[in-house]
């Protein structure tokens, strides 16, 4: 009797042994589906297997599930098939190097983690794009794990993107650690024309801010805009550091104010300093923005700024004008908000044909058209306000 059960275990053993060669072969010829069939039956009964076969097994359940998706003409279409694709790859790549006690397959899996690792990442921006954020920051886990398994430990961006996500996910202290390491990874080896570093800057003054870690903040800030110079959002990011924390307004102006001493043409500090006064005093900012406009005539927020500076002024007026039953006061302010607006609608027109589709530019536009008396002009304005409110 126990020959016989002996005898049956063997030829279990060999017809489970038979399903990951019948999968090998299947891979060999493409027929991935048909491969991830065989291994599904070989894995119903893995106790049957050897270490050995099981680390076949799962290498080859990850390169089927590549094969499918890498040879496909519509990837897609694989991915809403197989929804867990990436992480039956991972998940299969793992169990290889567990069962793989002699390395026979590591080839294989450095080659597999390879071709997996980029196709992840570019799969994590993809949901990190689409704002489905948990997702993104698990696949670009996964990446980062490929990407140091094969040694590209000083490949960035995945930590870049997983720390903005992070950072958006509202888990500041894992933002900070990996913003960190892609910082510092890329002040050892940078990548050309990389596009994600300038975003480290901006998130990395936006997490230490948040935390009142101010000194790391503007040191941040001091790296980033040395780095990148021109770039808007780290600008706009040590701007609303400054905004947000009114005790740095005095340290803001006065540095703001020695750039400007060497270079005092620079239109982007101009409206830095501009932007620091408008809460306390709207008059010197508009000098400021003024000043900017005259070095750069296209400078964009210089010409929104001033434009709303003018129309607040305006405003002001228009308050003091309902206020009063004087009416020789009355017609002082109206005379007064007239010329204001005069002079905001040449900068907001300007402002408008770059940002067409602003309607909080449009309705400003309305306003000082109605007021001004242009009819047709105010009736453009309206039914562009109408058209973007129904898209």
């Amino acid at each position: 009797m126990r020959v016989w059960a002996l005898a049956l275990l063997i030829a279990f053993s060999w017809a489970q042994k038979s399903k990951v060669t019948s999968a090998a072969l299947a891979v060999q010829d493409g027929e991935y589906e048909k491969a991830l069939g065989f291994l599904q039956e070989a894995f119903a009964n893995q106790s049957l297997l050897k270490p050995k076969d099981i680390a076949k097994a799962y290498k080859l359940r990850a390169q089927a599930y590549m094969g499918l998706l890498l040879n496909s003409k519509d990837p897609q279409a694989v991915l809403t098939k197989y929804p867990n694709l990436f992480e039956e790859v991972m998940l299969s790549i793992r169990k290889c190097r567990e069962y793989d006690s002699s390395k026979e397959f590591e080839n294989d899996l450095k080659l597999l983690s390879a071709q997996a690792s980029s196709v992840i990442y570019l799969k994590g921006f993809e949901l990190f794009q689409k704002e489905k954020l948990a997702e993104a920051r698990q696949h670009f886990t996964w990446a980062i794990e490929l990407y140091e398994s094969i040694g590209q430990k000083d490949f960035y961006p995945p930590y870049a993107l997983r720390g903005i996500v992070q950072l958006q996910l509202k888990d500041t202290t894992a933002a900070i650690q990996d913003l960190e390491k892609a910082r510092a990874l890329a002040a050892q080896k940078p990548l050309p024309n990389d596009q994600t570093l300038p975003f480290v800057y901006t998130s990395l003054i936006s997490a230490y801010g948040g935390l009142g870690e101010l000194d790391k903040a503007l040191n941040v800030a001091n790296e980033g805009r040395t780095k990148f110079p021109t770039d808007e959002n780290i600008r706009r990011a040590e701007l609303n550091l400054y905004l947000q924390h009114p005790g740095l307004q005095e340290k803001a102006l006065e540095r703001f104010r020695q750039e400007l001493q060497r270079d005092p043409n620079n239109d982007t500090y101009l409206v830095i300093v501009a932007q620091l006064w408008e809460r306390s005093n709207p008059d010197s900012a508009a000098v400021y923005y003024q000043k900017a406009l005259a070095v750069n005539p296209n400078n964009l927020n210089a010409r929104y700024n001033l434009g709303a500076y003018y129309v607040n002024q305006a405003a002001e007026l228009s308050a003091k004008y309902n206020e009063t039953k004087d009416e020789k006061l009355q017609q002082k302010y109206f005379a007064q908000m007239q010329e204001y607006f005069r002079l905001a609608l040449p900068h907001l027109e300007q402002a408008h044909q770059q940002l067409p589709d602003d309607l909080a530019l449009i309705q400003s536009l309305i306003q000082v058209t109605t007021y001004l008396g242009m009819e047709d002009k105010a009736k453009e304005y309206l039914q562009k306000k109408n058209a973007l409110q129904k898209k």
